[in-house]
């Protein structure tokens, strides 16, 4: 029975991408550019896991005409999905690029709020699909009406089937999930000095947050710092990667499409090592790339040459 990584995105969107030059608040622009892609932080995790050739089922909350879209966008691009319908719309996220300074404003949709009955459908749901799961990641921010402790529920149920789990996700919903005790979480740095209550500024610092996640019970941790990079570490470990500079067109998804390099690193057993560098180099592919999660399988080969590794001394 063939396997697939399991993404859970409870609040996905419709990504509109504007470029607008010299754009400033308060003023009339017209685009340059626009795209349109299916959206949210696990949906991008799947996409990359499509160009790097390996088999993803999407799942969450879909409803409404923007839903609609998100649907025929993935049966387009060949990425199986299994979502639970809701009736109220799929929510739209705005990025406006200025194409001269190269700054980034994003404006993003709350999104619609589910009932009682459709979370139940959905969690059934879920729980069906662990049956051919070799990983699950719940990615991205909660859907209004599932309770901020909808992770830490979905977590246990995962674990108690055998499957390991990630937790990508940010305020009270990622510090409910830690609880749980998630194989691996991914804050970014501001995500991490929210769970440490403190700034990260220098690698000391990022070395005690690192410790504190572990001593949470987290096997496998690694904390993203955007273009200057990510640590990860298992304990035994620690290791700091960063990827050569690159024409950014788009940073947005950047570490959606790192979880999927690393993740699918660790379901073929490769190293810490070898999962971190697979992860910043499709991180540093995605920025090349307009749309998030759109990453150049043959462009990777020569980022990975270009990975600047160090090792940490062990943080425990």
């Amino acid at each position: 029975m063939k396997r697939y990584i399991l993404t859970v995105t409870l609040n996905p969107a419709v990504d509109k991408t504007v470029y607008v030059p010299d754009f400033r608040i308060g003023k009339d622009f017209r685009e340059t550019q626009l795209h349109l892609s299916a959206g949210g932080k696990g949906l991008n995790v799947s996409r990359t896991l499509k160009h790097l050739g390996h088999r993803a089922l999407a799942t969450g909350f879909i409803g409404g005409g923007s839903g609609s879209y998100i649907g025929r966008q993935l049966d387009k691009e060949k990425i199986k999905h299994r979502f639970t319908p809701i009736e109220g719309n799929t929510r739209t996220s705005l990025t406006i690029i200025d194409s001269q300074t190269k700054k980034i404003t994003r404006v993003l949709e709350r999104g619609p709020k589910i009932s009682p009955r459709e979370l139940k459908a959905f969690k059934k749901a879920f729980t069906s699909h662990l049956s051919r799961a070799s990983f699950v990641l719940f990615c991205g921010r909660n859907i209004p009406g599932a309770g901020d402790s909808i992770y830490a529920g979905l977590i246990a149920i995962a674990k108690k089937r055998g499957v390991k789990t990630l937790l990508d996700t940010s305020g009270k919903a990622l510090i409910l999930g830690l609880k749980k005790k998630p194989f691996m979480v991914k804050p970014n740095l501001q995500e991490a000095e929210h769970v440490v209550r403190k700034k990260l500024k220098s690698f000391s610092d990022i070395k005690k947050a690192l410790r504190h996640f572990h001593n949470l019970g987290i096997e496998v941790v690694a904390i993203t710092m955007g273009s200057k990079g990510a640590v990860v570490s298992d304990k035994n470990e620690v290791i700091f990667a960063r990827p050569p500079e690159i024409t950014r067109k788009n940073p947005v998804g950047c570490g959606d499409a790192f979880l999927a390099g690393f993740v699918l690193s660790v379901v073929r057993k490769k190293s810490l090592k070898e999962s971190l560098t697979l992860g910043v180099a499709c991180g540093a592919a995605n920025a090349a790339s307009i749309s998030p999660g759109f990453i150049k399988r043959e462009s990777l080969g020569g980022i990975i040459k270009k990975i600047q590794l160090k090792r940490i001394n062990s943080c425990v």
